[in-house]
């Protein structure tokens, strides 16, 4: 191998562009904080209230010292959380409630966690700042906005993929301690949720392509006793059964998912709501595959040359973390191409996911960085890494910006129907996980284990509540209606509100029930970007959450003091 690429390059880059280094690093990071901060909201949703309402008041109830044990691993659907179990505590002990916004902004912390390993990574190739630009555009972006602003995800994906790296950054190194950090924070990792089980393969492989013997016989002891323990007393078999036969039914479908996940992040016309959406990212995770196998190659290649040149020890442990990384994410990947697919095709680019091919898509950049022969090839390397890293970074706050929007507004709402309807958080009227919602919702308030968030709503939350059963309509109020079973759309005029308004809620009214519904209108993409006034309300009226019964439909305006709610005469009726 060539000893040029075992020494750093230091050809000189621009004064100017070495100025702007700094501010292209911090940016995206400034933009996705800021943007976590602003869209986190203290309201649990669907899966949040068993496990981390639900588990404290569990944990809290125990008699005894096993009963609390048994709580922290009990496993919740599909995973076992620890990690965001042991947050949730802390955060219990220290400051006597849970609160959401707070284990969101917490979990950003782990996502900024990876990208600092990818920067110690990229610190050890002795390049200027700036090749290290690409990493923040393409890693911090809204793109996977239902991990980063939803608790649950936001605890489990970027909590393994921070720990499972930086166990696989430690196996590269040689001390003893650090091998001993490695092993627990992947014990760590994989009580952080299942995908942390192929961190352990991965993880193997490190410690096998560096002929660290020892170490991967202590490796497998531990993977041994993280298996077991993982999947002692687990249920979820029945199901992983049946999405198997289900994949393996459909071989081709099913490999092509696993191109689709891994190029999720070029997921560029999310709108379009048919096969031809997932053109781009399947057709981009064949040419990641494609650049991953061809760098593997490259990077293993001593593994079968004779007398192959020892390359610089930097480089060779850098190779081991990126071999160690595409093991990991790639096996993920086939496992959920595997086991998700009879949920449906579209999972494979669900919003909860991204997060994946974002962190992968950034770890080939730098592993082509770090193969970099020349000069001028880092200069390709930044300038294509760049373009797209912006390009990316762009389409994706103007696309998911005003869905972050609504679903503020759409959490702040539901949690005001859970308040005083006992629903509205994911559950479906009449269901058992509705009643388990009520439960431990009504506890955890009662206990001041959590507490509802102000919202827009809490000015004439009073009126709200102080309503007859009996409603009188206004006939200038004109609502179109249509749809019917589960959805409902209604609208109110274009120019209903000609003075305009701010945030608004389509409200249904029964004899005994309030049920509110964040107008949609602020957060179309012309009245979003373009700043237009608001003069109108639209909503989906969702019936799933919904009592039996005739309901009338009116608007919300708490911008609008003199008159904050308005019923048409358009009416829906649930039935029993």
């Amino acid at each position: 191998m060539s000893a040029t690429i075992t020494a750093p390059i230091t050809s000189p880059l621009a004064p100017r562009l070495q100025k702007v280094a700094s501010l292209l690093i911090t940016l995206p990071i400034f933009c996705f904080v800021l943007f976590v901060w602003t869209y986190a909201v203290n309201v649990p949703w669907f899966d949040d209230i068993d496990a981390f309402l639900g588990f404290t008041l569990a944990f809290t109830n125990a008699a005894d010292l096993s009963d609390k044990i048994y709580n922290i691993f009990v496993p919740n659907n599909e995973h076992r959380i620890v990690v965001a179990k042991l947050i949730t505590l802390a955060m219990y002990y220290l400051t006597g409630e849970v609160n959401f916004r707070w284990l969101i902004l917490i979990a950003l912390l782990f996502m900024l966690g990876t990208l600092a390993l990818f920067g110690r990574v990229f610190r050890s190739m002795r390049v200027s700042w700036l090749l290290f630009a690409p990493v923040p555009f393409l890693m911090l972006q809204p793109q996977y906005y239902l991990t980063s602003l939803w608790s649950i995800p936001g605890l489990q994906h970027p909590v393994v993929i921070c720990l499972t790296l930086s166990s696989l950054y430690l196996l590269t190194r040689s001390g003893r301690s650090q091998f001993a950090g490695a092993v627990i924070m992947q014990v760590f990792a994989t009580l952080s949720m299942s995908n942390g089980l192929m961190g352990w393969v991965a993880g193997g492989l490190v410690l096998a392509l560096h002929k660290k013997w020892y170490k991967l016989a202590g490796w497998l002891a531990g993977s041994v006793l993280a298996v077991v323990l993982y999947f002692y007393n687990f249920q979820s078999a029945s199901r992983t059964g049946e999405s198997l036969a289900y994949s393996l039914a459909h071989p081709l479908q099913a490999i092509a998912a696993f191109f689709t996940f891994t190029g999720g992040l070029f997921d560029f016309i999310p709108a379009v709501k048919n096969v031809w959406r997932y053109a781009p990212p399947t057709v981009g995770g064949v040419v990641l595959a494609a650049l991953v196998l061809g760098l593997l190659y490259r990077m293993n290649r001593n593994l079968w040359t004779v007398n192959a040149q020892r390359v610089d020890e930097r480089l060779e442990k850098r190779r081991l973390f990126f071999s160690g990384a595409y093991v990991f994410f790639y096996g993920n990947a086939a496992i959920i191409a595997l086991l998700r697919l009879r949920y449906g095709y579209d999972v494979m680019v669900v919003s909860n996911y991204m997060i994946y091919p974002a962190v992968l898509t950034a770890l080939v950049y730098l592993n082509i960085l770090s193969e970099c022969v020349t000069w001028r090839a880092q200069q390709w390397c930044l300038r294509i890494g760049l373009a797209g890293g912006i390009l990316i970074w762009l389409f994706t706050y103007g696309y998911y910006w005003p869905k972050m929007a609504f679903r503020k507004q759409m959490l702040l709402t539901s949690a005001m129907n859970q308040k005083h309807n006992d629903i509205g958080l994911g559950a479906t009227w009449g269901t058992p996980f509705a009643e388990v919602a009520r439960s431990i919702m009504r506890e955890s308030v009662s206990r001041g284990i959590y507490h509802y968030p102000d919202s827009y709503i809490t000015p004439v939350e009073p009126i709200l509540m102080s309503m007859n059963s009996t409603v009188t309509t206004d006939s200038c109020l004109s609502m179109d209606l249509s749809g019917g079973e589960v959805i409902y759309k209604t609208a109110t005029a274009a120019n209903a509100y000609p003075t305009g308004l701010d945030q608004a809620a389509i409200v249904v009214k029964s004899d005994r029930r309030t049920i509110l519904y964040a107008s949609e209108t602020p957060f179309t993409f012309r009245n979003f970007w373009l700043n237009k006034p608001v003069t109108s309300a639209h909503s989906e009226i969702l019936t799933i959450v919904l009592a039996p019964g005739r309901y009338q439909v009116g608007v919300l305006t708490p911008s609008l003091p003199n008159q904050p709610v308005r019923f048409s005469c358009q009416s829906l009726t649930v039935p029993k």
